[in-house]
C-alpha cells in the first residue's frame, strides 16, 4: 500500500464516521488523526470540540496530566487528496490557536460564547491551567501534505514551553506502517547524517546478543528523533515528558550552560536492534548502520536534546551522548528480551503501574472474550463483535495486519463504534461503581485507581463479566447521544458520567444489564429515565439549583469532588426507583466479577464428571439420601457438564456441599 492508496482508504473512513455520527468533516477528520496521535504516545484523550470565532480557533482541546500541558489542536482539510498545506497555512493555524489561548485567558471569548457552551470547557481548561502548566503544545492536523515545517520550541514568560508541531498524511501513514510492522526505523549514519558513531564491541557473552557501546553526537540524535518521533521510543515504557520534570529541565540546563560536560552529566541511552553494520579505520571500530532501532530507556535524554535542538539558536555542537546498543538478531527472542531489557533499564526511575498493566491476567481474560463473543442479531447469524483494545493502539495495529479483503472483514466484525479502550472500561466501571467524580478528573486518573482496585481484588473474568461491560458501555453511549441531542453546549462528559453513577445508584446496581446485550440497545422504559433524571443532574452540576452548594462554582472544578457528587445522592433519594422490569431477577448474581478463590470453587466443581453427578442423583434417589431438591440440583448438575454448560458461583458451592454430604454418608460412587 503506498500513501495514496493508505489516504484514500483514510477519508472512507473520515466518509464513514460522518454518516455513522452524524457529523461534520472536521469532527470526523480531526477524530481520525488524533487517533494516530494517541497511539503513537504523543497525547492522551482530547475532547473533539470544534470552534471558529474571529480569528480564534481550534478543534480539540485537552489537559495532559503526564506531561503536564495544556494542548490544543486545530485541523487543515487539504483542497483534494494528499493537497499540499503551505507553511504560510500552517502558521496562520498556530497563530489561531495561539488567539484562542490568550483571549481565553483575557475571556474576549467568554464574553461572546454562551455560558455551558462546549467550547467554555475549553476556556475554563485554559484559566486553570495559567501558572499550573509548564507546557502549552499546539498540533496542526491535516490530510494533506507538509514536508518543509519542523518542530519549533519557543520559552513564553512565566516558565511556559511552546511546542508547535505538524501531523500530516505522511506522518500518519509512517505510524500506520510502524503498526503494521511494515516500517522499521533503520538508520544509516554516514548516508543520511554524514558521521559515523565510534564503538567498542563488548565480548559475546550470550549467543543471542550482541553488545556496543558507542558515542553518538548530540545533533544526529536529535535529527534523528525529529525524524521518527515517538516511533523511535515505540518500546519504552514512557514517553516524552517535556520539560515537566526537574530532569529534563537539568538537562535542558546543560545543553545550554555546558554542553561540552554533557558526555559527563548523563547517563546516556540504552538502545536494541536487529542489525548493525560496522567499519574499522586504523584499528577503531565505527557504526555505519542500524536497522531496527529502538530506544528503551533515555527517551527523555533524546527528546529533551532535540527540542532544544528545535530552538535552532543553542549550538549543540559540543554535546555527545553515551549509547548502549544490543543487537538480537532472532526475531523470536527480540520480543522476548527487549522488554525485558527496557523494564530493567527503566527500574533506576519509578514507572507508574499503569504503564505496564497491559498484561494484568483481568485485562487479559476480557480481550479473550472480547475476540470470541459474537454480538446477538435476533435470528440471523451474528457478523459483528465488541473490540476490547488491551494495549494503546491495538485496534489500528490488528487492522493494519490485515490486507486486502481480509481489512473489509475485520471492518466489518469490528467497527470503530464497537471498539473499547482500556480508558473506556475504568470510564464506565468506575461510573457504575459509583465515583463519577473520580472519572471527572480525566481518563487517566480513572484509570489508575481502576487498576489499583484490580491489582488488590485480583478478579477472574467470566463471559458474564464480559457481555455486562459492554452492556455499560453500550448505556453509557445511549445516555451520551440523549444529553448530546439536548445542544446544552457543555459539561457533556460530565453529565453523562453523573448520569451514569445515578443510574447504578437508582438500581442499586440491579439494572438488567443482560437485557441490553441481548438486544444492543437499552429498553425504551430505561430511555425514559433517563430524560426525566437528565435536568435533575443538570441543575445540580451547574449550580442552578441553590441547594447544591455549587452556586458561582467551576463546574469542571465541582464534579471532580466527592461533596458535589454526595450532594446529588441526598437529591437522588427523593427521586422514584427503577420499575422492577428494568431489574434483574433477585436471584440473578448481580456482579459476576470473581477473585480467585471464587473463581477456583467453581472450577473444582466443574471438575467432577457428569456420570458422578448423575450417578449421586440415582444413588440418593434409590437409598432415599439427601433433600428431593438436593437430589434434582445433582441430576441438574450433571446435565449441565454434558452441555457444557459453566456453573455459577452460587451453583458450584451448592454442588460441593453436596458432594461433601454424600461422602459423609458413604457413598463410594458404585
Amino acid at each position: 500500500m503506498d500513501i495514496k492508496e493508505f489516504a484514500a482508504e483514510f477519508m472512507e473512513g473520515v466518509q464513514f464516521t460522518m454518516e455513522d455520527e452524524g457529523c461534520e468533516m472536521e469532527k470526523a477528520l480531526t477524530e481520525g488523526i488524533i487517533e494516530y496521535l494517541v497511539t503513537a504516545g504523543e497525547i492522551g484523550a482530547p475532547i473533539v470540540a470544534p470552534f471558529k470565532k474571529t480569528k480564534a480557533a481550534i478543534s480539540a482541546f485537552d489537559y495532559n496530566e503526564e506531561n503536564n500541558s495544556l494542548d490544543l489542536f486545530l485541523t487543515v482539510q487539504a483542497d483534494n487528496l494528499l493537497g499540499k498545506v503551505n507553511n504560510s497555512k500552517i502558521e496562520d493555524s498556530f497563530n489561531r490557536m495561539m488567539r484562542f489561548y490568550n483571549e481565553a485567558l483575557d475571556g474576549t471569548i467568554e464574553s461572546m460564547t454562551n455560558s455551558g457552551s462546549e467550547v467554555m470547557e475549553a476556556v475554563e481548561l485554559v484559566k486553570a491551567s495559567k501558572g499550573k502548566v509548564e507546557n502549552l503544545r499546539m498540533f496542526v492536523l491535516t490530510n494533506g501534505l507538509n514536508n518543509d515545517y519542523e518542530p519549533v520550541y519557543t520559552d513564553l514568560e512565566n516558565g511556559l514551553v511552546l511546542s508547535q508541531s505538524v501531523w500530516d498524511m505522511q506522518r500518519v501513514f509512517q505510524q500506520h506502517k510502524i503498526q503494521s510492522g511494515k516500517e522499521k526505523i533503520d538508520v544509516d549514519f554516514a548516508v543520511n547524517y554524514g558521521t559515523e558513531l565510534q564503538c567498542i564491541k563488548m565480548a559475546k557473552n550470550d549467543p543471542d546478543v550482541d553488545g556496543y557501546l558507542a558515542i553518538i553526537p548530540g545533533t544526529t540524535l536529535a535529527q534523528v528523533y525529529n525524524t521518527y518521533q515517538q516511533a523511535l521510543l515505540e518500546k519504552n515504557v514512557r514517553t516524552f515528558l517535556q520539560f515537566k520534570t526537574k530532569v529534563n529541565r537539568g538537562i535542558r540546563n546543560t545543553l545550554l550552560a555546558k554542553p561540552g560536560m554533557f558526555f559527563s552529566y548523563n547517563n546516556g541511552i540504552s538502545t536494541t536492534a536487529s542489525f548493525v553494520a560496522t567499519k574499522e579505520v586504523d584499528g577503531i571500530t565505527y557504526i555505519t548502520r542500524i536497522e531496527d532501532w529502538q530506544i528503551v530507556n533515555g527517551g527523555q535524554t533524546t527528546a529533551s536534546i532535540a527540542a532544544t535542538y528545535a530552538e535552532k539558536k543553542h549550538d549543540l555542537s559540543k554535546v555527545f551522548v553515551a549509547m548502549k546498543v544490543s543487537v538480537i538478531p532472532d526475531e523470536e527472542k527480540s520480543h522476548e528480551e527487549v522488554p525485558m531489557i527496557s523494564k530493567y533499564a527503566n527500574s533506576q526511575t519509578a514507572v507508574k503501574d499503569s504503564d505496564q498493566s497491559s498484561n494484568e491476567p483481568y485485562l487479559v481474560q476480557l480481550e479473550g472474550f472480547s475476540r470470541n463473543t459474537w454480538v446477538p442479531n435476533g435470528n440471523a447469524k451474528s457478523t459483528t463483535k465488541w473490540y476490547f483494545e488491551r494495549t494503546r493502539g491495538q485496534y489500528l495495529d490488528d487492522k493494519a495486519h490485515q490486507i486486502g479483503l481480509q481489512q473489509k472483514e475485520f471492518d466489518k466484525n469490528y467497527p470503530k463504534s464497537h471498539k473499547l479502550t482500556k480508558t473506556d472500561l475504568a470510564k464506565y466501571e468506575m461510573c457504575w461503581e459509583q465515583h463519577p467524580d473520580i472519572v471527572c478528573k480525566g481518563g487517566e486518573k480513572a484509570y489508575d485507581t481502576y487498576i489499583k482496585d484490580i491489582k488488590a481484588s485480583k478478579p477472574v473474568a467470566s463471559e458474564t463479566t464480559y457481555k455486562r461491560l459492554v452492556a455499560k458501555a453500550i448505556l453509557y453511549k445511549a445516555i451520551d447521544r440523549y444529553v448530546n441531542s439536548l445542544k446544552r453546549g457543555g459539561y457533556k462528559s460530565n453529565m453523562d458520567n453523573y448520569l451514569m453513577a445515578s443510574l447504578s445508584i437508582l438500581s442499586k446496581k440491579m439494572l438488567d444489564l443482560d437485557y441490553i446485550w441481548e438486544h444492543q440497545q437499552v429498553q425504551p422504559e430505561l430511555e425514559e429515565v433517563i430524560k426525566r433524571l437528565e435536568p435533575v443532574v443538570w441543575e445540580h452540576i451547574t449550580g442552578t439549583n441553590a441547594s447544591n452548594g455549587a452556586q458561582g462554582a467551576n463546574v469542571n472544578e465541582w464534579t471532580k469532588k466527592a461533596d458535589c457528587w454526595n450532594a446529588l445522592k441526598v437529591v437522588l433519594q427523593s427521586q422514584e426507583s427503577l420499575p422492577s422490569n428494568l431489574l434483574l431477577a433477585p436471584d440473578a448474581m448481580v456482579d459476576d466479577t470473581l477473585n480467585q478463590a471464587q473463581q477456583d470453587t467453581i472450577n473444582q466443581a466443574w471438575a467432577i464428571p457428569a456420570e458422578v453427578w448423575k450417578g449421586i442423583a440415582k444413588w440418593a434417589k434409590e437409598n432415599n439420601q439427601l433433600t428431593p431438591l438436593e437430589r434434582k440440583m445433582a441430576f441438574s448438575f450433571g446435565a449441565y457438564r454434558e452441555s457444557n454448560r459453566m456453573f455459577s458461583l452460587k451453583q458450584a458451592t451448592q454442588g460441593l456441599k453436596i458432594i461433601k454430604k454424600c461422602n459423609e454418608l458413604g457413598y463410594t460412587g458404585e
